[in-house]
């Protein structure tokens, strides 16, 4: 026997032949495709799943640090606290007073209606090509027998479920209270 024919022959042979394989099968590669695309519609699922999550905590952060800087212009007119309460951005005006364009500056409650006016500015998007929260709202209300503020900002967001499937509430929502 030579080289070249030994290397053709199985080494271990019971009974039949052995038959070599070329090659996968149509249902294999099937097969293939299929788990394939259910891993990549899993995949994607995630990534939106991400973005939104990701979207929902931009949004959070801008409401945040809207309620936070209303509290520290609040806090910085302390004199005009007053003047802050019972306010809603929906429906106020965003016509800056004119004393916000004066050499001389404003006085303390001059000062309470420009912050009030900028921060519906702020959250309305009003001078810029969008607003910082998507049907946004700020409401400050006060407390008159604990002397306690309370900055609410709301905003529409699509609204996201929990674990088990139920709604999640109060998700468009951030508020701050203090004391001044």
């Amino acid at each position: 026997m030579n080289a070249v024919s030994s290397r053709n022959r199985p080494v271990f042979c019971i009974g039949r032949r052995v038959q070599k394989q070329n090659g996968f099968t149509l249902i294999e590669i099937l097969v293939t495709v299929v788990i394939l695309a259910v891993g990549l519609l899993g995949l994607a699922g995630l990534v939106l799943e991400g973005m939104r999550n990701n979207q929902g905590a931009y949004l959070r952060t801008q409401a945040s640090i809207l309620a936070y800087d209303m509290a520290d212009r609040m806090r910085a007119n302390k004199e005009r606290a007053a003047d802050y309460a019972a306010f809603s951005t929906d429906g106020a005006t965003t016509a800056l007073p004119t004393c916000a364009t004066d050499p001389a500056g404003c006085t303390p409650a001059g000062q309470a209606q420009v912050d009030l006016v900028e921060w519906t500015r702020q959250i309305q998007g009003v001078g810029s090509d969008m607003a910082l929260l998507p049907g946004g709202v700020g409401v400050i209300q006060q407390d008159a027998s604990t002397s306690r503020f309370t900055v609410t900002v709301t905003w529409d967001e699509v609204s996201r479920e929990g674990d088990q499937g139920e709604a999640i509430s109060d998700d468009s929502s951030y508020s701050v209270q203090f004391s001044l």
